[in-house]
């Protein structure tokens, strides 16, 4: 479940805000001005994006690394 909240309510209610965050796995999109800023999310949703984005690093790294037979034999002379 995604909810919207201004930044200055969180603020007020934040032991409120991160109890229903870490027991129901809600995730709080802050606003400021009426524009979202920030979200508030459990830390194991936090840890499965930063390993899905870590993830994506190695692959596109990974990527870059190899190149086909065909275009070695090319760069190599072969």
């Amino acid at each position: 479940m995604v909810t919207t909240m201004p930044i200055t309510k969180a603020r007020i209610n934040l032991g409120a805000v991160v109890k229903r965050v870490s027991l129901n796995k809600e995730r709080i999109i802050l606003e400021k001005d009426g524009f979202p800023v920030a979200v508030i999310v459990d830390l194991e949703t936090f840890e499965d994006i930063v390993d899905s984005v870590d993830l994506e690093k190695a692959v596109g790294t990974s990527k870059r690394e190899f190149i086909s037979i065909e275009n070695a034999m090319k760069k190599y002379a072969l």
